[in-house]
């Protein structure tokens, strides 16, 4: 009885660790290897909700100065293999889902952006 109980305290301790958690190391910036000038924030607050900031730079539109289509904030929800993202900017309330998957200080992501990156999926590298 006490080696079962044993082996299922294990089980879920591995279970739990941070390996094994898809946003063990997620916070921070990460920065597109390609451009370089795109990167990511994924900002963890106090209450536990999350979101992802992407910044892209500026733009002339019409004469003005403003942020590149695509910026701001995003709310996510990580899956085994896929991240499904809402732009708050969007009047569309669905999520659409895009490859994700991160590896140690690299997370590659589907492309939900127009970025100047000419690949289908986004590579980043965590930079804080």
């Amino acid at each position: 009885m006490k080696i079962k109980l044993i082996a299922v305290l294990l089980i879920v301790l591995i279970g739990c660790s941070e390996e094994n958690n898809p946003t063990a190391d997620l916070t921070g910036v990460w920065v597109d290897e390609v451009t370089a000038s795109d990167t990511l924030e994924f900002l963890k607050f106090d209450d536990g909700s999350t979101l992802m900031n992407l910044k892209r730079g500026r733009a002339i539109y019409g004469g003005v100065d403003l942020p590149k289509i695509g910026s701001g904030m995003y709310s996510y929800l990580l899956q085994e293999k896929s991240i499904s993202l809402h732009y708050s900017l969007s009047s569309d309330s669905r999520n659409n889902d895009y490859f994700f998957e991160q590896r140690g200080k690299k997370l590659e992501i589907g492309k939900f952006f127009q970025s100047d990156n000419p690949n289908s999926n986004l590579v980043f590298r965590k930079v804080k």
